[in-house]
């Protein structure tokens, strides 16, 4: 299996867990299966994404749009790893044009993607330990 495949499978894998946690409470017994899923997904993640990472604001800085038929969309090739397959994941399903998706759908996956970290951590320090 490719890094390009790995790293599309733990993110599938993270997009599943950080969804199946959104409906638990922090300290809920559930979600330690869940949080053990992440933790996994995040070992294997140091195995295959090295060096410096973007913060989700760095990442808007540097993704570029361009207007389509007057709406705005992003430029797939322009969102750097492991970003675009976070995006990828988090969007399976979702509309978009073959020219690229809507910006407005990016822009609300970073608004999010920082809600689920919160989630998250407090799931997390919540934890059995």
């Amino acid at each position: 299996m490719t890094i390009d495949h790995r790293l599309r499978n733990l993110e599938i894998a993270r997009r599943r867990a950080l969804w199946a946690l959104a409906d638990l409470q922090p300290g809920d017994a559930r979600a330690e299966k869940v949080l053990a899923e992440l933790d996994e997904v995040d070992q294997g993640l140091q195995d295959v994404v090295t060096g410096y990472q973007l913060s989700a604001q760095e990442l808007v800085d540097v993704v570029i749009t361009k207007l389509y038929n007057g709406v705005q969309l992003v430029v797939e090739d322009s969102i750097p790893e492991p970003w675009l397959q976070r995006f990828q994941s988090a969007s399976f399903g979702s509309t978009r044009l073959a020219e690229g998706p809507y910006l407005r759908d990016f822009e609300k996956f970073v608004a999010v993607w920082h809600q689920e970290l919160e989630h998250l951590s407090a799931h997390r320090s919540k934890r059995s330990r």
